[in-house]
């Protein structure tokens, strides 16, 4: 992935990983919450511990989540999730990347492409 990948124009677009999944990229929403504990949980990872909802309520102005998902036996699976945090002098990289196990590198590297592409799209646009 280009370090230019900003996911403004990402957010209607598919990819298909190696294996030949096909994940959509989004913003995180409210209803994703449960879904992110599944997540996390599958990951044999506490929920609390990882502050879940913080993954789902969240100010775009100051930090930017990313869900993953797929269509996995006709339901729409949440299979990743990362965010990054928007400030200037914060990290170039993402603060949160979790991803199933099937999928790890491949998606991690979409997930972590698609954050740090947006967080310098972001950063460009404040400086102007």
């Amino acid at each position: 992935m280009s370090a230019s990948f900003d996911p403004g124009a990402l957010l209607g677009n598919s990819y298909i990983l190696e294996g030949g999944l096909r994940v959509r990229l989004r913003l995180t929403r409210s209803s994703d919450a449960g879904s992110i504990r599944t997540l996390l949980e599958r990951q044999g990872l506490d929920p609390e511990d990882l502050q879940a909802a913080r993954l789902v309520h969240f100010d775009p102005r100051t930090r930017y989540v990313l869900c993953a998902t797929a269509l996995i036996d006709s339901r729409e699976t949440l299979v990743g999730v990362a965010a990054i945090e928007l400030d200037p002098g914060g990290s170039d990289q993402p603060d949160t990347v979790i991803v199933d196990d099937g999928h790890s590198a491949e998606l991690g590297e979409l997930l972590t492409s698609a954050l740090v592409g947006r967080a310098s799209t972001v950063a460009r646009s404040r400086a102007a």
